[in-house]
């Protein structure tokens, strides 16, 4: 612990994470890339085709991409940062010590975009004629590249966390950003980008716009890029899996919390349900069921949801593989900690020693510094409940258990710390579950130590 800890006791800290950070990739992919890219294709279409009805469209658009991107985009861009950085300051303290750079380049390309957002938006009344037009269109590949920029560096952070390749041994930043899942990890986010504009869009384009032509024209436009984007997806989706490791690759299935079988009903019925969508959208827009696209919809969210729980669920037990493990531990620190304890080495931690008075607080830290960052002590998500997964162990028993944890459940990272510390932290878990069951002795110890913890601060 070399930073406060913040817990969120029913949420989980790493809901709080998943939740900010899918609407916040919704936005960022979806939106940011996705569909600018199909706002200035329809643009362009619009100019060649002297299409006022579907110029009018892409200006609407482009309000509506200004308005998310700027305000709920930003806010979460902002928040996904602030959230990780105060529930595992660790992790992100080493991503910065490593792409410094890469992170003011990011900040950079994405004023740079938000600018080009602006001018192209406001400018477009006053780029009506011919050369103007051409200009205008070309203000908004600029932005499209601005846009795409943006992932471009932002992956090559996410995608060395799980594979930080030959970083691990040269500390090179270039060794780390053009990591061994960079390429695909980019391709899959580009073309699974603009099948989330599709599948958001067109909800709309169905329920909105009433001209049959106009939507007629629309949906040929998606149709190209559905039917370049989703043999892209399989092809990235291919290379990105066969990329990782194989210990993450096992994880895949069982990170969904889904059984083989029901992984894949779930993703084949995803699929064809897309697949369906853009051959009626290509063939007989007219008739396209407004059902149809609302499952489309929903089938473009849970996969960019399911990704991203699976991107972060398979790192385990590492946040950084092989470097850090999934609480902050140093992979290369876990022997010192065994022998020195992991209390001395927590710079916040109240109690640098486990005695017979503190067993409680001492084994709250420790709790607080190894086990807080994936589980809670009750909570909405049951399977990281300790009230849920150690009810009815004795304190022997958790003590016996938690050793051997990463053995029975490779995703757990290894107990680091001394005997004593180990036994401090099977004492504070049996006593938190056994709580709600009203034992006053608990209650009483818990004062006891507290009071003998601020004693022996002052």
């Amino acid at each position: 612990m070399n930073f406060p800890t913040v817990e969120f006791p029913w949420f989980g800290n790493g809901t709080i994470i998943a939740l900010i950070a899918i609407v916040h990739v919704v936005i960022s992919h979806g939106v940011a890339i996705g569909a600018t890219t199909l706002m200035v294709t329809a643009e362009y279409n619009a100019f060649r085709q002297k299409d006022q009805k579907l110029d009018a469209f892409a200006k609407k658009m482009a309000k509506w991409i200004l308005i998310i991107t700027t305000t709920a985009g930003a806010m979460t861009g902002v928040g996904i940062w602030f959230s990780t950085t105060v529930i595992q300051p660790d992790s992100i303290g080493s991503l910065l010590r490593i792409f410094f750079w890469a992170w003011v380049a990011e900040w950079v390309v994405f004023i740079s975009e938000v600018v080009l957002l602006i001018i192209y938006y406001y400018t477009w009344d006053m780029y009506k004629e011919s050369a103007k037009k051409i200009k205008h269109i070309r203000i908004g590949i600029a932005l499209c590249i601005s846009s795409w920029i943006t992932a471009a560096i932002i992956t090559g952070v996410l995608a060395a966390k799980l594979t930080p390749g030959k970083w691990i041994e040269t500390y090179s930043f270039w060794h780390a950003f053009f990591n061994p899942t960079y390429l695909p990890s980019l391709g899959f986010r580009t073309f699974l980008a603009l099948l989330l504009a599709i599948g958001i869009v067109s909800f709309f384009v169905k329920w909105r716009v009433k001209d049959q032509a106009l939507k007629n024209e629309i949906f040929r436009i998606f149709s190209i890029w559905a039917a370049i984007s989703i043999p892209g997806i399989l092809i990235t989706a291919i290379w990105y899996l066969q990329s990782i490791p194989q210990e993450a690759y096992d994880l895949v299935v069982y990170s969904t919390g889904m059984s083989e079988k029901m992984f894949d009903v779930v993703n084949l019925t995803g699929l064809t349900v897309i697949l369906l969508f853009i051959f009626w959208a290509a063939i007989k827009p007219k008739t396209l069921p407004f059902i149809l696209s609302f499952a489309v919809l929903c089938a473009s969210m849970g996969f960019i949801a399911e990704f991203e729980f699976v991107r972060e669920s398979v790192r385990k037990p590492f946040v950084i593989y092989d470097y850090m493990y999934a609480n902050g531990v140093l992979e290369k620190d876990a022997e010192k900690y065994n022998k020195e304890g992991v209390l001395a080495h927590s710079t916040f931690a109240k109690n640098k020693e486990v005695t017979v008075n503190n067993m409680y607080e001492a084994g709250r830290e420790v709790y607080q510094g190894q086990c807080m960052t994936c589980h809670t002590v009750s909570g909405w998500r049951s399977k990281r409940a300790f009230e849920n997964r150690l009810d009815g162990w004795s304190e022997e028993t958790i003590k016996n258990f938690i050793p051997t944890m990463h053995h029975a459940r490779p995703v757990m990272p290894p107990f680091v710390g001394t005997e004593e510390e180990l036994a401090a932290l099977s004492h504070y878990l049996h006593e938190v579950v056994n709580k709600e069951k009203g034992t006053e002795q608990v209650k009483g110890e818990e004062k006891n130590d507290r009071s003998t913890s601020t004693a022996n601060s002052q």
